[in-house]
């Protein structure tokens, strides 16, 4: 076997491999005696059976392309281990001969950047106290009651605090405006959700009734297309209910099913509230250590690095938007951009990210922090019990399905990263002094 590299931009190295006829005998032996243990032949234990046996099975060309599989996969392996190459990804394979007596393949890889890392230790950065105040509570455990207001539909003139659903259309100048058409929309009059003055011209108005009105928008409007102009609405007013919110009570926390008293429940907000702030604060505190470092590292970043963190935030925007029932492409026309856009606005933000997750991986392989393989399959398993028993967090489907879709290594590489990532942090809190 020979091979040769040639370095290329952002990171990547051109790699040609010959395999001689030698080479790939050993690998079509390899391939036959891995095959004849695995495939079944009728009175014969498992790698008894005669070789033209097992080749009749299994078919030549099934043999030679499990043959080609392995003369790759071997043969790519054995010099990345001996160049010590980091390969941070595989792309454009080609294989440019193959024949009995020979086979060249070529690949790109893209291999992480050689790094300089800044100091790591001796930091001092600040961590703020942590603490929940009673206004904070009663805030949760309002939003709790309004959660369970209960709605009656009325037959009465629609008053201030109650949910209407409406049909309109907004105008400018007798063209419908953008977003300017809805049915069946929900409105609950006095939390002033609309353009100024929208909910009062409602008010008075039963079940039924149309009404037709005009509103000058504020200059302080969060949509500015529309800011300082006379609109004009035509709105259909189909249903009125009333809201009755619950006293917050022992007997209205019992209903909730988790808590016997009001008192059990303060404290378990307030314990809520606390976690999520210390958990908040964590976060900060461990950025701000790992900005510190970046900032005094020197790496050249490769552009593919930033790309897919780009794409990972397009993704993540992506799910937050259908969490919330929008779909990206509608929100990217309402507020008149394109992904392109966004890719822009967020490069220098993707960089940053970028540039610390290389950070914290050179730190890992400067401190010979490693995740052990019982770590991963723990932590497995506990992913596993988690989509079985609760299902996606998605929404989406859970048991066998999942089973059957998941893909075990994927998975195992993104445990990886998250507890080598974490062990990371751990270390570097212990070198850091907090002020």
């Amino acid at each position: 076997m020979t091979f040769s590299t040639k370095n290329l931009k952002n990171s990547q190295v051109e790699l040609i491999i010959d395999l001689n006829k030698d080479d790939l005998l050993l690998y079509a032996v390899e391939t036959e005696k891995r095959l004849a243990r695995e495939i079944k032949v009728e009175g014969f234990r498992p790698g008894k059976a005669p070789k033209e046996m097992v080749r009749k099975k299994i078919g030549e060309q099934a043999i030679r392309e499990e043959a080609l599989n392995l003369a790759v996969k071997s043969s790519l392996a054995k010099i990345l281990s001996e160049e010590k190459l980091d390969v941070m990804e595989q792309s454009d394979f080609k294989i440019k001969e193959n024949s009995a007596d020979k086979l060249i393949y070529q690949i790109i890889l893209t291999v992480f950047p050689e790094i300089k890392l800044g100091g790591y230790k001796d930091l001092a950065v600040k961590r703020n106290p942590v603490s929940v105040n009673e206004a904070e509570v009663k805030n949760v455990l309002q939003e709790i009651v309004v959660s369970r207001t209960i709605l009656k539909e009325v037959k009465r003139p629609a008053q201030l605090g109650d949910r209407v659903v409406v049909d309109f259309t907004v105008k400018d100048q007798g063209v419908l405006i953008e977003g300017g058409k809805s049915e069946n929309h929900p409105v609950t009059l006095g939390e002033n959700n609309f353009i100024p003055g929208f909910e009062s011209q409602i008010i008075g108005l039963e079940a039924g009734e149309k009404k037709n009105f005009s509103l000058r928008v504020p200059m302080d409007y969060y949509q500015k297309s529309i800011v300082g102009k006379e609109l004009d609405f035509e709105v259909a007013l189909k249903r009125v209910e009333e809201k009755t919110v619950p006293k917050l009570d022992d007997d209205f926390v019992k209903s909730l099913g988790h808590f016997g008293s009001l008192k059990e429940l303060e404290v378990n907000v307030k314990q809520g509230l606390t976690l999520e702030k210390e958990t908040k604060e964590k976060d900060r505190v461990r950025l701000a250590i790992l900005k510190q470092i970046v900032d005094k590292t020197r790496v050249e970043m490769p552009m593919s690095l930033i790309e897919k963190r780009l794409d990972s935030m397009i993704q993540g925007l992506d799910n937050e938007l259908h969490e919330k029932g929008m779909e990206l492409g509608l929100y990217l026309a309402h507020i008149k951009k394109t992904q392109d856009d966004l890719r822009y606005e967020w490069r220098g933000k993707a960089e940053e990210q970028a540039k610390m997750s290389l950070v914290a991986r050179a730190i890992a392989k400067e401190e010979k922090i490693k995740v052990s393989e019982e770590e991963i399959n723990g932590e497995l398993e506990l992913v596993l019990q988690q989509y079985v028993t609760r299902g996606r967090p998605d929404g989406g489907p859970s048991g066998p399905e999942i089973m059957q879709n998941l893909d075990p290594e994927q998975t195992k590489n993104k445990i990886r990263d998250v507890l080598l990532n974490e062990k990371v942090f751990e270390f570097l809190e212990k070198q850091t002094k907090f002020v």
